[in-house]
Protein backbone atom coordinates (compact mmCIF):
# COMPACT_ATOMS: atom_id res chain seq x y z
CA UNK A 1 0.00 0.00 0.00
CA UNK A 2 1.38 3.80 -1.06
CA UNK A 3 0.98 6.52 1.27
CA UNK A 4 0.96 9.80 -0.92
CA UNK A 5 2.72 12.34 1.69
CA UNK A 6 3.08 16.06 1.33
CA UNK A 7 6.04 17.47 3.32
CA UNK A 8 6.06 20.72 3.40
CA UNK A 9 8.75 23.04 1.71
CA UNK A 10 9.17 25.87 3.78
CA UNK A 11 7.74 27.51 6.94
CA UNK A 12 4.70 28.82 4.73
CA UNK A 13 3.73 25.42 4.62
CA UNK A 14 3.28 25.12 8.49
CA UNK A 15 0.88 26.85 10.88
CA UNK A 16 1.47 28.18 14.30
CA UNK A 17 -1.42 25.94 15.52
CA UNK A 18 0.34 22.51 13.84
CA UNK A 19 3.87 23.79 15.30
CA UNK A 20 2.27 24.45 18.86
CA UNK A 21 1.24 20.99 18.65
CA UNK A 22 4.48 19.70 17.72
CA UNK A 23 5.93 21.79 20.48
CA UNK A 24 3.88 20.49 23.14
CA UNK A 25 5.59 17.21 22.89
CA UNK A 26 8.92 18.27 22.65
CA UNK A 27 10.82 16.83 26.57
CA UNK A 28 8.10 14.69 26.41
CA UNK A 29 9.29 12.42 23.88
CA UNK A 30 12.42 10.41 22.50
CA UNK A 31 14.11 11.41 19.71
CA UNK A 32 12.54 8.77 17.73
CA UNK A 33 9.30 9.33 18.79
CA UNK A 34 9.36 12.82 18.53
CA UNK A 35 10.40 12.30 14.94
CA UNK A 36 7.26 10.51 14.21
CA UNK A 37 5.17 13.03 16.42
CA UNK A 38 6.76 15.91 14.34
CA UNK A 39 6.10 13.86 10.66
CA UNK A 40 2.32 13.11 11.83
CA UNK A 41 1.83 16.51 12.80
CA UNK A 42 3.50 18.53 10.07
CA UNK A 43 2.52 16.31 7.57
CA UNK A 44 -0.42 15.28 8.73
CA UNK A 45 -0.04 11.81 8.59
CA UNK A 46 -1.08 9.05 10.91
CA UNK A 47 1.04 6.88 13.00
CA UNK A 48 0.41 3.88 11.56
CA UNK A 49 1.12 5.47 8.05
CA UNK A 50 4.28 6.38 9.32
CA UNK A 51 5.30 3.20 10.30
CA UNK A 52 5.08 1.87 7.01
CA UNK A 53 7.72 4.10 5.80
CA UNK A 54 11.41 2.74 5.70
CA UNK A 55 13.31 4.18 8.82
CA UNK A 56 15.48 5.71 6.63
CA UNK A 57 13.19 7.85 5.08
CA UNK A 58 11.34 8.72 8.16
CA UNK A 59 14.51 10.27 9.40
CA UNK A 60 15.15 11.92 5.95
CA UNK A 61 11.68 13.34 6.38
CA UNK A 62 12.17 13.99 9.77
CA UNK A 63 15.85 16.00 8.97
CA UNK A 64 13.80 17.68 6.15
CA UNK A 65 11.34 19.35 8.54
CA UNK A 66 14.41 20.41 11.02
CA UNK A 67 15.99 22.18 8.36
CA UNK A 68 12.42 23.89 7.82
CA UNK A 69 12.26 24.98 11.47
CA UNK A 70 15.28 25.77 11.77
CA UNK A 71 15.16 29.27 9.06
CA UNK A 72 15.37 32.78 10.25
CA UNK A 73 12.79 34.32 7.48
CA UNK A 74 12.55 38.34 7.48
CA UNK A 75 9.36 40.08 8.94
CA UNK A 76 6.58 39.38 7.33
CA UNK A 77 3.93 42.00 6.93
CA UNK A 78 0.85 40.36 5.33
CA UNK A 79 -0.79 37.09 4.86
CA UNK A 80 -4.18 35.78 4.47
CA UNK A 81 -5.89 33.13 6.06
CA UNK A 82 -9.75 31.77 5.93
CA UNK A 83 -9.96 34.72 3.03
CA UNK A 84 -8.96 37.38 5.85
CA UNK A 85 -5.74 39.30 4.91
CA UNK A 86 -3.95 40.32 8.09
CA UNK A 87 -1.81 43.11 8.85
CA UNK A 88 1.39 43.85 11.13
CA UNK A 89 0.84 46.36 13.61
CA UNK A 90 1.68 49.41 11.28
CA UNK A 91 3.28 51.37 14.75
CA UNK A 92 4.71 49.52 17.70
CA UNK A 93 4.70 52.74 19.65
CA UNK A 94 1.07 53.64 19.21
CA UNK A 95 -0.16 50.19 21.27
CA UNK A 96 -2.38 50.18 24.03
CA UNK A 97 -1.71 49.18 26.81
CA UNK A 98 -3.77 46.33 27.14
CA UNK A 99 -2.01 44.88 23.88
CA UNK A 100 1.46 45.61 25.65
CA UNK A 101 0.72 43.29 28.23
CA UNK A 102 -0.93 40.30 25.92
CA UNK A 103 2.03 40.74 24.06
CA UNK A 104 4.54 40.65 26.74
CA UNK A 105 2.90 37.85 28.67
CA UNK A 106 2.55 35.80 25.62
CA UNK A 107 5.62 35.99 23.47
CA UNK A 108 7.65 33.76 25.40
CA UNK A 109 5.12 30.70 25.45
CA UNK A 110 4.45 28.76 22.76
CA UNK A 111 1.42 27.60 24.19
CA UNK A 112 -0.40 31.07 23.83
CA UNK A 113 1.79 32.40 20.96
CA UNK A 114 -1.27 32.78 18.68
CA UNK A 115 -2.11 35.72 21.35
CA UNK A 116 0.96 37.63 20.84
CA UNK A 117 0.41 37.09 16.80
CA UNK A 118 -3.20 38.15 17.60
CA UNK A 119 -1.58 41.29 19.07
CA UNK A 120 0.67 42.06 16.00
CA UNK A 121 -1.29 40.92 13.11
CA UNK A 122 -5.00 42.24 12.90
CA UNK A 123 -7.63 42.04 9.73
CA UNK A 124 -6.65 44.64 7.08
CA UNK A 125 -9.84 47.07 6.90
CA UNK A 126 -8.41 48.77 3.97
CA UNK A 127 -5.17 48.73 1.91
CA UNK A 128 -4.13 51.98 -0.31
CA UNK A 129 -0.45 51.94 -2.06
CA UNK A 130 1.03 49.11 0.45
CA UNK A 131 -0.60 51.56 3.30
CA UNK A 132 -3.14 50.11 5.14
CA UNK A 133 -4.98 50.31 8.57
CA UNK A 134 -6.13 47.16 11.07
CA UNK A 135 -8.87 46.48 13.00
CA UNK A 136 -8.46 47.38 17.03
CA UNK A 137 -7.32 45.18 19.49
CA UNK A 138 -10.16 42.38 20.04
CA UNK A 139 -8.28 39.82 22.07
CA UNK A 140 -9.22 36.64 20.93
CA UNK A 141 -11.99 37.25 18.20
CA UNK A 142 -9.32 36.07 15.52
CA UNK A 143 -7.27 33.40 17.88
CA UNK A 144 -8.65 30.39 15.68
CA UNK A 145 -7.66 32.04 12.29
CA UNK A 146 -4.11 33.10 13.80
CA UNK A 147 -3.54 29.61 14.58
CA UNK A 148 -3.56 28.70 10.86
CA UNK A 149 -1.08 31.69 10.31
CA UNK A 150 2.16 30.56 8.90
CA UNK A 151 4.89 29.89 10.59
CA UNK A 152 7.45 32.18 8.55
CA UNK A 153 5.64 35.06 10.10
CA UNK A 154 5.69 33.81 13.26
CA UNK A 155 9.34 33.08 13.40
CA UNK A 156 9.91 36.63 11.30
CA UNK A 157 8.21 38.55 13.62
CA UNK A 158 10.05 37.01 16.44
CA UNK A 159 13.32 37.19 14.57
CA UNK A 160 12.44 41.28 14.54
CA UNK A 161 12.38 41.49 18.06
CA UNK A 162 14.99 39.26 18.22
CA UNK A 163 17.08 42.01 16.22
CA UNK A 164 15.58 45.14 17.91
CA UNK A 165 17.00 43.65 21.11
CA UNK A 166 20.22 43.38 19.75
CA UNK A 167 20.37 46.46 18.84
CA UNK A 168 19.46 48.44 21.37
CA UNK A 169 22.28 46.19 23.42
CA UNK A 170 24.48 47.19 20.94
CA UNK A 171 23.68 50.91 21.57
CA UNK A 172 23.33 50.59 25.20
CA UNK A 173 26.71 49.64 25.43
CA UNK A 174 28.23 51.97 22.99
CA UNK A 175 26.54 54.85 25.10
CA UNK A 176 27.73 53.36 28.39
CA UNK A 177 30.95 53.19 26.93
CA UNK A 178 31.03 56.42 25.71
CA UNK A 179 29.99 57.72 29.13
CA UNK A 180 32.29 55.84 30.59
CA UNK A 181 35.16 57.64 28.72
CA UNK A 182 33.61 61.39 29.39
CA UNK A 183 33.59 60.02 33.68
CA UNK A 184 37.07 59.33 33.07
CA UNK A 185 38.43 61.72 31.07
CA UNK A 186 36.73 64.45 33.48
CA UNK A 187 37.79 62.62 36.38
CA UNK A 188 41.43 62.53 34.98
CA UNK A 189 40.97 66.45 34.06
CA UNK A 190 41.43 66.36 30.30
Amino acid sequence: MKVKISIPETLNDITLGQYQKYFSYIGKLQDDDLAIKKIEILCNLTREQIFLFQYSEVQRISDLLDAILDTKPSLIQKFTVDNIKFGWIPELNDMSYGELLDLNSTISDWNSMHVAMSVLYRPIKNEVSGLYNIEKYQGDKYHNHIKEMPMSAVIGSLVFFWNLGMDLLKYTTQSLATEESRAHLQQSGV
